[in-house]
């Protein structure tokens, strides 16, 4: 048996032989395919061989070498038109200015169905006009009706940037037996749902498979679905068989790397010599690929920091323009940024380190241009530095927000803040409240997206939680400090209406109250955010200066504070508990392993009110909350009728019980990743509070700044009511 073999033991019931020949020698299909090109019988022949062998590159994820490949023998055949737009199409999987060769294809050759097709290719992947590639993606279908290739295309637009009601209806229109391709984008299309159930990816797996046996992605999109849910020795075999099928694609290596790394029982160094071994053997056939480089830089980041160090110095050195070096670079700022952001949060600055910051984001910004993505980023780094300098000047201020301004379209919870602060801080509020304005417009075509892709009300209510409230509530802000009260009310009560989880905009309506003389409103605002997450720390600051600007000094605040409170206290005791469930669920069951020994059964909970906290210690909400937890569970540790348990998600869990005990927690935790991926508890933390019956009826997502006394509400709310009831 070989090294590499034993290594791998723990797949053994997973064909680990085929795995760990993987391991041992990637054979090449490309050499042999060309080979066979140039001995078709006709040109004609050859160039469809051609085009052939380029799109199966591109399906099965190598989408540098079949964009290599592709140029290659073009030079052959340098009239094929599905040979050039496939290539095109490799062109823009591998990060490469595809629509521009895409337009120069289309305007040699106007009207002709692949033009069509590779410009509809080169616009969905294209970074900020991919829903214009859906429009494309029809043009090219009614130009070659029927084509599979060019249904394929739709479907995949549709996949990416199409509502939900067209991909249903577009699935729905493919004749029965669907292409290969087609259930291969269904497949995709279900395995990224959260709500998809494990029979519906496996069995849409199996149908791929049946209808193409070379189908990449009928072995590698189970995988990915599988190690999402931390079941790596499952994951194996697919991942085995994908790597068959297309032995170069570094996507597909580091999935392998990834899978090897979540495998349990293998050790730290038998992790690293599997990982070494199929790493030497992707860079023996893709070394001249900077996303195989990129990849293994990747994975050895933490697992080999000089090997890591070594692979970025050579895939920077060899291939400085790539779209992989500039993601090297960006992430490299983007630790320095957050270095930055942590001095600034513990009032600890670093004026050497600030100042390797900003010759970072100098370097950056001079050399080959990086994505719009990382370009609006590095401006956002630039401008926190000019935000936290106390020596900084207005003016400093404003060019430093402008700059950054017109590239950011996703941050908005971000940039409308700057704008807020720039209205507040400076004599710019004009040109704030431009900005300002800016984000709602972006915030309103972000939420167009949104409303085709929602799944339901809740989801739709969190995007425009998510996008929109942080833009008006900017604009309130704004308005708010030209004194424009009637225009800063109107557009922070749209906020409001949007959201009740944002501190800062209990402050800014408190605000807002004061300046109209509403003192008691002021008050009110400040207690109900001081309820929410970080409410605590922001509002009661904020209601402590209120406090000491009425009777001039803070003599008597603690008292009125709490008076204050009780007042509002059972409006806030209703609001919780109209967020339970119409129609609650069934508790998903488990028995799962708990720490320290011993097991932890859902049917166990039975007759009893059940809290149920799933947690990580990456989770700094999670962590955050946790005495507080303690304090609920010591609390009712005395109950018979109430239990409340955790269920932890860390990958591994041999460093939990010394985490613990410098925290001095007692919480009974159970061990549960898998249980939380299957059932789609993705947001931490999360609270379950299961009644009696085992229904679900309240869940909590995200931190609690009360939790004591809001969980404690809903407990002696599933107490007195009747059991399923």
């Amino acid at each position: 048996m070989s090294s590499a073999h034993r290594l791998l033991s723990p797949f053994a019931s997973c064909q680990a032989l085929t795995f760990s020949l993987l391991l041992l020698g990637c054979r090449s299909e490309t050499a042999p395919e060309l080979t066979r090109l140039h001995l078709a019988a006709t040109p004609d022949e050859a160039a469809l061989g051609a085009s052939a062998l380029v799109r199966r590159g591109y399906l099965g994820h190598d989408w540098w070498g079949c964009a290599r490949d592709g140029a290659a023998l073009r030079l052959l055949h340098p009239d094929s038109a599905p040979l050039r737009a496939w290539t095109i199409l490799c062109v823009a999987r591998s990060g490469g200015d595809a629509l521009a060769q895409a337009d120069a294809m289309l305007s040699e050759r106007p009207g002709d169905p692949w033009a069509l097709f590779a410009r509809a290719g080169a616009l969905i992947d294209h970074p900020e006009r991919g829903a214009e590639g859906v429009l494309a993606a029809r043009e090219a279908l009614a130009a070659m009706p029927g084509h599979p290739d060019a249904v394929w295309q739709l479907g995949r637009g549709l996949v990416l940037h199409g509502s939900h009601a067209e991909i249903a209806a577009f699935f729905a229109e493919q004749p029965q037996p669907a292409l290969a391709d087609v259930l291969a984008l269904e497949l995709a299309h279900a395995s990224s749902a959260r709500d998809s159930s494990e029979q519906r990816v496996f069995d849409l797996a199996a149908r791929t498979r049946a209808a193409d046996p070379r189908c990449v992605d009928a072995e590698f999109l189970p995988a990915q679905w599988l190690l999402q849910r931390r079941r790596p020795a499952e994951a194996a075999p697919f991942l085995a068989r994908a790597l068959e099928l297309s032995p170069h694609a570094p996507a597909l290596h580091a999935e392998l790397w990834h899978a090897l790394q979540q495998t349990p029982g293998l050790t730290a160094s038998e992790q690293r010599a599997a990982i070494d071994a199929d790493v030497v053997l992707l860079l023996q056939s893709r070394g001249d690929d900077p996303s195989a480089l990129e990849a293994a830089a990747n994975v050895y980041r933490d697992m080999s920091p000089e090997t890591h160090d070594r692979l970025v110095a050579d895939l920077l050195a060899r291939f400085p323009a790539s779209p992989a070096a500039s993601s090297v670079r960006h992430a490299r700022l983007t630790a320095l940024a957050y270095a930055h952001d942590e001095r600034h949060k513990q009032n600890a600055p670093d004026l050497a380190q600030d100042a390797h910051l900003r010759r970072a984001l100098d370097e950056f910004l001079a050399g080959p241009p990086p994505s719009s993505r990382q370009l609006a980023d590095a401006y956002r780094f630039r401008y926190t530095l000019v935000r936290d300098d106390p020596d900084a000047t207005p003016a400093a201020l404003l060019a430093a927000v402008q700059e950054w301004a017109p590239h950011e379209q996703l941050y908005l919870f971000v940039l409308g803040p700057a704008a807020a602060d720039l209205a507040e801080r400076t004599p710019y509020a004009a040109e704030a409240e431009a900005i300002a304005r800016a984000c709602i417009e972006r915030a309103e075509t972000l939420m167009t997206r949104a409303r085709t892709r929602a799944k339901d009300a809740a989801d739709l209510a969190h995007s425009s939680a998510f996008y929109l409230a942080p833009a008006y509530e900017a604009l309130g802000a704004v308005l708010l400090a030209q004194r424009r009260h009637p225009e800063a009310r109107e557009a922070l009560e749209k906020a409001y209406s949007l959201t009740r989880d944002r501190p800062d905009l209990f402050v800014k309506l408190a605000a807002l109250a004061e300046a109209e003389g509403r003192i008691g409103d002021a008050e009110k605002f400040l207690i109900e955010g001081s309820a929410v997450w970080r409410g605590h720390e922001v509002c009661d600051r904020a209601l402590r200066a209120l406090y000491v600007r009425r009777y001039g000094s803070e003599r008597g605040y603690e008292r009125h504070r709490e008076q204050l409170a009780a007042g509002i206290r059972e409006q806030r005791r209703q609001q919780v508990l109209a967020t339970a469930i119409a129609e609650p669920g069934p508790l998903p069951p488990f028995a799962l392993p708990k720490l320290g020994g011993g097991e932890l059964r859902s049917d166990a909970l039975l007759g009893r009110v059940a809290v149920i906290n799933l947690w990580s210690t990456s989770c700094r909400p999670c962590v955050a909350e946790m005495p507080a937890l303690q304090q609920l569970a010591d609390a009712f540790a005395g109950s018979r009728d109430v239990v409340v348990t955790t269920i932890n998600l860390d990958d591994a869990a041999d460093h939990l019980p010394a985490w613990l005990r410098e925290r001095d927690l007692r919480l009974e935790v159970a061990l549960g990743g898998r249980y939380a991926m299957d059932n789609n508890y993705t947001t931490l933390p999360m609270t379950l509070f299961v009644d009696r019956s085992g229904a679900v009826v309240f869940t909590k997502d995200a931190a609690t700044e009360q939790l004591v006394e809001e969980f404690t509400w809903r407990i002696e709310a599933l107490r007195d009511s009747r059991p399923g009831g």
